[in-house]
């Protein structure tokens, strides 16, 4: 196929016009002010890593913690963990306290989660 250059000019023409149409659309159908995720993400949490082997010592390091229906989401400079809400009971166990969240995959580790970003007062403890 061999187009004359009016004809390629008229071409060009229309698929720029055929984009900004396009684009246009999907700009307007875009809300302003889109709805919040909903998602609970709570930053500098302190975490407390525990290794059911205990080959590898307790390790405590700041962390991120972000909720959402489908899970919860654990992230640090080193680790990263998932806790898909569809997997509890069956891969790993969840504790919820006042004070704490602990998951607990069996024969591997524990991992608690203070949101405070400090593990309370314990009287009469250390």
């Amino acid at each position: 196929m061999c187009l004359r250059p009016y004809e390629l000019e008229q071409m060009i023409r229309t698929t720029f016009a055929a984009i900004a149409s396009a684009t246009a659309l999907v700009a307007v159908s875009e809300p302003m002010d889109p709805p919040v995720a909903s998602a609970d993400t709570v930053k500098d949490a302190l975490c407390i890593l525990t290794r059911h082997d205990h080959t590898i010592p307790q390790e405590e390091f700041r962390c991120d913690f972000t909720q959402t229906m489908g899970g919860a989401y654990v992230d640090s400079k080193r680790w990263a963990f998932i806790f898909p809400h569809s997997e509890q009971d069956k891969t790993f166990k969840r504790q919820n306290t006042e004070d704490f969240i602990r998951w607990r995959r069996e024969g591997q580790y524990t991992l608690t989660l203070f949101q405070s970003g400090e593990k309370p007062y314990e009287p009469g403890g250390v």
